[in-house]
């Protein structure tokens, strides 16, 4: 482990002027450091830990997105909680969360780009430094495509800075930015073994996935239609020859939604690319800091036990309870209802009480968020998690493919039929006939089974022109179902604004060719 550190401390040159600058004289140094398999190895291995360091979306960063949308609620009131200023849209460019969604990425891309410039220097072999360079530009590719999500033109960066203190890229285009993304997403695909070399690692069948959905929505942000066949059509290599599948096998559905996110499937067949983390253990309060979003997402108190948990910044809109069927077993495994049942080692006298809750945010028809409690059962929690994060799985691949076939010409195919159906029918529902696959209907199918997993803001970003009425529709749900008439709603929200976030304060500061947009800048 220590070696390990060191060799992080080395990629992390450059990524942040903030970071203290430390030597330590028995471990490696960068000019030594690049020369055999072991070392390009490790630098590979410390790229990934880009996708969740302390600054990564994948800490706590998916909270905050998940409260932009219909979904959740902040948990904490307007001034407390990481995020609480997100769910009233009354952020600004000062905003930490902001400044961390943007810093964790290029560091990030600056890891890929270490390995990237050096590892072709290694005595090494033309196939190993390939695969060595397939991961990186997978990862630099992933970094480089959500950043353009979450801003919208950004700089690329593919080289080191001759000059780290007087680095200062302009902001590319989301056209360009999309290229280049495609561009190593490509290279990952032609250049990464079809196994994965380690749980966890990407493969070639990764980077396939990947590709489906950068094209997917590439189209819709960039109006590029043809894209939509090209979707089609890396989702389909995915589908019919990759080595993924849903968790359905125990053919309960509740017994099957709860084992998605469980350390004994952790980088399962489900699972198509996850961000672990790096301590032992895998149950949320194993002590790393890493990873908070799961807990993050559940009410900090039960009633008829004195449990106050480390977070609750997250909290059920009370307008899903009407629209979401009962029928759907998703329902019951995302939510917890006032005065549900909560077991902790086999105590039964726990309920959930969003009418206790002692800090904030009481409404009378709350509902707590509960997806990823069945991890924890066992003892209570303090927020944290060890267990991986899968950022796509195969039932969100299933759902893009259904979507791309139907966008591609306008009809769907049976196959695009049976692959949402194959998501419904593990929530217990019905199959839909052909006639009944409509874009409202993929994206409400992609609310219920992504719900929780930062995907729905995103599906509202880009599907802001082309299904116009869909934000809209959803903002009034929620202000229609808010019986306590609080400020949990989306009076601030104005499109200019907030499809994108503003570039951080901080990053305006140290670069000035780095532009605030127009809707953000000073008086504003």
């Amino acid at each position: 482990m220590k070696k390990y550190i060191i060799i992080l401390s080395i990629l992390l040159i450059g990524s942040c002027t903030e970071m203290l600058d430390q030597t330590d004289p028995t471990g490696p140094t960068g000019e030594d450091f690049f020369k055999s398999e072991t070392d390009i190895e490790q630098a590979v291995v410390a790229a990934y830990s880009g996708l969740s360091n302390p600054n990564s979306f994948h800490r706590i960063g998916v909270v905050g997105f998940e409260q932009f949308s219909d979904n959740v609620y902040s948990g904490s009131s307007t001034t407390d909680g990481a995020h609480a200023t997100w769910t009233t849209f009354n952020y600004d460019p000062q905003s930490t969360n902001i400044t961390r969604t943007y810093r964790g990425f290029y560091q990030l891309i600056n890891q890929c780009n270490q390995v990237i410039a050096r590892a072709p220097e290694a005595d090494i072999s033309t196939e190993v430094l390939n695969q060595a360079l397939g991961e990186v530009r997978f990862l630099r590719g992933f970094g480089h495509f959500m950043l353009t999500l979450v801003f919208g033109d950004v700089p690329i960066v593919t080289e080191l800075p001759a000059d780290p203190a007087g680095f200062a890229p302009e902001a590319s285009p989301a056209s360009e930015v999309y290229e280049q993304v495609i561009a190593d997403l490509q290279f990952a695909e032609s250049n990464l073994s079809p196994v994965a070399a380690q749980n966890g690692r990407v493969t070639s069948w990764t980077a396939k996935a990947m590709l489906a959905k950068v094209y997917l929505f590439g189209a819709d942000e960039l109006g590029n239609s043809a894209w939509y066949g090209l979707a089609e059509q890396k989702a389909t290599e995915v589908i019919n020859g990759g080595p993924y599948g849903l968790f359905n096998d125990s053919g309960n559905p509740t017994e099957d939604l709860i084992s998605i996110f469980q350390t004994f499937n952790e980088n399962g067949k489900e699972h198509i690319f996850t961000v672990n983390h790096f301590n032992g253990g895998g149950n949320w309060s194993d002590g790393n800091v890493a990873s908070q979003f799961p807990m993050a997402m559940n009410p900090r108190q039960m009633r008829n036990r004195n449990n106050m948990w480390g977070f609750g910044w997250a909290y059920v809109y009370e307008a899903i309870d009407q629209q979401w069927s009962d029928d759907d077993a998703r329902k019951d495994y995302n939510i917890w209802f006032q005065d549900e049942p909560i077991i902790v080692n086999g105590d039964t006298t726990g309920f959930y009480d969003q009418l206790g809750q002692n800090r904030c945010c009481v409404r009378d028809n709350g509902m707590g968020f509960q997806k990823f409690w069945y991890q924890e059962t066992t003892k209570n929690v303090n927020g944290q998690s060890t267990l991986g994060f899968p950022v796509m799985r195969y039932a969100d691949l299933l759902l893009m493919y259904a979507e791309a076939d139907l966008l591609a010409d306008g009809n769907i195919s049976q196959q695009g039929v049976d692959a949402i159906n194959a998501v419904r029918e593990r929530a217990g529902l019905p199959a839909l006939s052909a006639a009944e696959v409509t874009l409202e209907k993929i994206m409400e199918e992609r609310r219920w089974e992504l719900f929780g997993e930062g995907k729905r803001w995103f599906d509202f970003v880009r599907k802001r022109t082309i299904l116009p009425n869909l934000i809209n529709d959803a903002f009034a749900a929620i202000a229609a179902g808010d019986t306590d008439n609080d400020d949990n709603d989306f009076s601030a929200f104005t499109p200019e604004r907030h499809y994108k976030l503003p570039y951080p304060q901080s990053a305006i500061d140290r670069n000035p060719n780095l532009v605030q947009k127009p809707a953000w800048s000073a008086g504003e």
